[in-house]
């Protein structure tokens, strides 16, 4: 309930932009003397923005449990969030102080501040375009338009809510023995699709669960997988092989785990992997760099990849 609550942050999230930019031109224009009258709804817009950003914030820190984002990211698009969502709140009862007083230059110090507050509203709306689409998410439609496919390197996970494809060679059943074997072991089966069977397995950060336990039923069921999470698992290249015959793999989390660049030949078999996470691995520069020849691959989140490595 938790994950699902939190995966509506980026619907509510356009709320409080919506009514805040309103109360901005709103009170911009009142400024002309014949939309003087759009003055009286700047509060009542802004008791709304303020609403929507309060639960817009609930929303986002119940995301922000659920997926693995760059920290300092994560942390100035949260600050900026509940800043957005206090400033508005006071804003609304400064315009209520301003209607009961009359006081000669409030107006035009309330006007600056929800000018500081648009700004401030523009910051965090960019922090959480980088917590989705990258640091450079501003300069992405031109990689789009590029007629070459292009390699994003990120620095976080984007892939939470995403459709898988379906492809052709996804087996049409799976063994559900084997499903509920590794669900026994603690691990997260979700069925995306029932035919083809199309899964989504992770296994939960630190479960201290060895590769040679889930190895069987991971590879008896190799070729269902579609999405894959063992990040923060202690796992080392030689206990991922298994990877190999997981052709149909479109999405990977090995964050956190002592790999290194042992593990690009085994990854460069996959074609149909298009996001793949190894931040806070040892995998230098020179393997992302091989990574991008594997042509399926879209991003690649590689933040603090390979530190203290030559």
């Amino acid at each position: 309930m938790t994950t699902l609550t939190g995966h509506l942050h980026p619907l509510l999230v356009h709320l409080p932009i919506g009514f805040i930019l309103m109360a901005i031109l709103l009170d911009v224009l009142a400024y002309r003397p014949a939309y003087a009258h759009f003055r009286s709804a700047v509060q009542t817009t802004l008791l709304l923005g303020f609403l929507a950003a309060a639960l817009s914030c609930g929303t986002g820190y119940l995301l922000s449990l659920s997926g693995d984002y760059s920290p300092q990211n994560l942390s100035l698009h949260q600050w900026g969030g509940w800043a957005v969502a206090g400033l508005s709140g006071v804003l609304y009862f400064f315009r209520a102080w301003i209607l009961s007083t009359n006081a000669p230059n409030a107006p035009r110090i309330f006007s600056a501040l929800l000018l500081l507050l648009g700004g401030l509203l523009l910051f965090t709306g960019h922090q959480g375009g980088s917590l989705t689409h990258g640091g450079d998410f501003l300069w992405l439609q031109a990689v789009k338009d590029s007629p070459v496919p292009k390699t994003v390197n990120l620095a976080f996970d984007s892939t939470e809510i995403e459709v898988p494809k379906v492809n052709p060679e996804l087996p049409l059943e799976a063994d559900p023995k084997q499903i509920q074997k590794l669900r026994d072991l603690g691990c997260n089966v979700r069925i995306l699709l029932k035919r083809p069977v199309m899964l989504d397995v992770t296994l939960p950060a630190q479960s201290g669960k060895s590769m040679a336990e889930l190895a069987p039923h991971l590879e008896a069921l190799a070729k269902n997988i579609v999405w894959l999470n063992l990040a923060d698992n202690e796992f080392q290249e030689k206990d991922l092989d298994v990877l190999k015959r997981m052709t149909n793999l479109e999405k990977l989390r090995l964050e956190k785990n002592p790999i290194g660049d042992g593990i690009v030949q085994t990854l460069m078999g996959l074609k149909h992997l298009e996001a793949l996470n190894l931040n806070e691995t040892k995998i230098t520069k020179a393997g992302v760099e091989k990574l991008k020849t594997n042509s399926g691959i879209k991003r690649i989140y590689d933040w603090k990849a390979g530190l203290g490595q030559s």
